[in-house]
């Protein structure tokens, strides 16, 4: 998960960063927060990304401006907006706003709107491309059940097809979605939305798959399933 703040006030920056860290070591999630203090630094480095806290009223571009920029990267990127004035909050809202947050933080509010956030992503339908013979297909991301890595190479399964891509785990591991999708193992990634039965060390999909959950990763992996589970 890729996140971006961007706050022209570096004390803010500094405690919303500390407190998104916090909240994703809570919940076992792996995340990387990317943070500006200039706008027209996070609006020139070509990086999409997930979620994005934008302050409003910043000299160099305001909030609003950055986030047309970023959703041309990702249309479905989730953004949380940052004012010390509420007379931003309509426009905010006329770009999709998914929260709108007064200074100073209430981490209780945070908490929950990352809270809400997770939930979105959870279910939001995001496509990727692979290939099928000479042919590239458009795939529903929910659709892929696990991902595996077998002889050198790596295979996608979804709930109609098998696709080989060139593209390695630590890769898909990247492009995945990491609040449902969790690489037990060095050979698999799993979409958690198809496990019907866990006992530890080993995943049961609805297919009748069985993939193995490497030792050195079950303790972690506990902690995120019952993190995933009550999200759900």
């Amino acid at each position: 998960m890729r996140i971006l703040i961007c706050d022209d006030d570096r004390q803010y920056v500094d405690e919303l960063k500390k407190h998104i860290e916090e909240y994703m070591s809570s919940h076992y999630l792996d995340c990387r927060i990317e943070d500006y203090t200039s706008p027209l630094a996070a609006a020139d480095n070509g990086a999409a990304y997930d979620i994005a806290f934008l302050d409003i009223q910043m000299d160099e571009l305001d909030g609003l401006s950055l986030a047309e920029k970023l959703t041309l990267r990702n249309g479905k990127l989730i953004i949380f907006y940052i004012t010390s004035y509420n007379k931003y909050q309509d426009d905010a809202m006329d770009t999709r706003a998914f929260r709108f947050f007064e200074k100073p933080f209430d981490p209780e509010r945070l908490y929950s709107g990352l809270d809400k956030a997770l939930e979105y992503m959870d279910r939001s339908y995001v496509d990727i491309f692979l290939y099928n013979g000479h042919a590239q297909k458009r795939i529903p991301i929910d659709d892929i059940m696990y991902a595996e890595t077998a002889n050198r190479r790596t295979t996608i399964v979804t709930k109609e097809d098998r696709y080989n891509t060139s593209a390695s785990l630590d890769e898909l591991r990247e492009a995945l979605p990491n609040t449902f999708f969790y690489r037990v193992h060095k050979s698999f990634i799993v979409n958690l939305h198809y496990v019907e039965k866990y006992n530890y060390t080993e995943l049961f999909l609805a297919d009748g798959t069985r993939i193995p959950v490497a030792p050195r990763k079950q303790a972690d992996f506990h902690k995120y399933w019952f993190a995933y589970l009550r999200r759900r």
